[in-house]
């Protein structure tokens, strides 16, 4: 995962419903394992009084997490068809929750793990998939001449503009693709005849345009 993952873009719920059992499916990008038991856990406050608050995630970049839970449910009627449905999207810091209230009418194992895949598809659909990238993070100082000529081929050249400060002269910071950060540094150098440095100050996964 060194150069980008796939996750959702935003956290969401919907609502599906079989034989008058309510399914709720909700999905949220976490950034690790504790942010995923953290969505666990708001989902309980949420949603009181539900029969069952089954999860999946699959959370961490550098060491992946991967947990489920059937949660009261017959074994691997809820937690494992979740699973499957953020591995078949190829999905990491992702976690859904199904909270169940029970209807009163039994569903069956296989139409538990259809409701619950279902409902664990529908929340990712709905939440959108999203792909993100490693952006290396840049600040360079332009002279003010400098500036003027060189702010629009910044923000037409891929790179995403975070932040300008203007004082003695022009404090920008970008976010750069990683495998585009020698194209900005020798853009840099163009655009100013060397009058200006690079400095790299930290790195970071950014967003590109949604899949879905």
């Amino acid at each position: 995962m060194e150069q980008g993952y796939r996750s959702v873009r935003k956290r969401t719920a919907v609502e599906i419903e079989r034989k008058r059992s309510r399914f709720i499916g909700i999905a949220a990008p976490v950034p690790d394992a504790i942010g995923a038991e953290a969505e666990i856990a708001r989902a309980r406050e949420e949603y009181p009084g539900a029969s069952h608050y089954c999860y999946a995630y699959r959370a961490g970049l550098d060491a992946l997490v991967v947990r489920m839970s059937d949660a009261g449910e017959p074994q691997g009627t809820a937690g494992r068809p979740m699973l499957e449905v953020l591995e078949r999207n190829e999905l990491v810091n992702v976690c859904v929750v199904v909270v169940r209230y029970f209807g009163g009418t039994l569903l069956g194992a296989a139409g538990l793990v259809r409701a619950y895949s279902a409902a664990a598809s529908e929340a990712v659909a709905e939440a959108g998939i999203v792909s993100f990238a490693a952006h290396v993070l840049l600040r360079v100082h332009f002279d003010y001449a400098d500036w003027s000529r060189a702010e629009r081929a910044l923000r037409s050249s891929g790179t995403l503009v975070t932040g300008v400060e203007y004082g003695e002269n022009v404090a920008v910071e970008v976010a750069a693709p990683k495998e585009r950060t020698a194209d900005f540094e020798d853009l840099v150098t163009q655009l100013t005849a060397g009058r200006s440095a690079v400095h790299r100050i930290g790195e970071r996964f950014l967003p590109t345009a949604p899949e879905s």
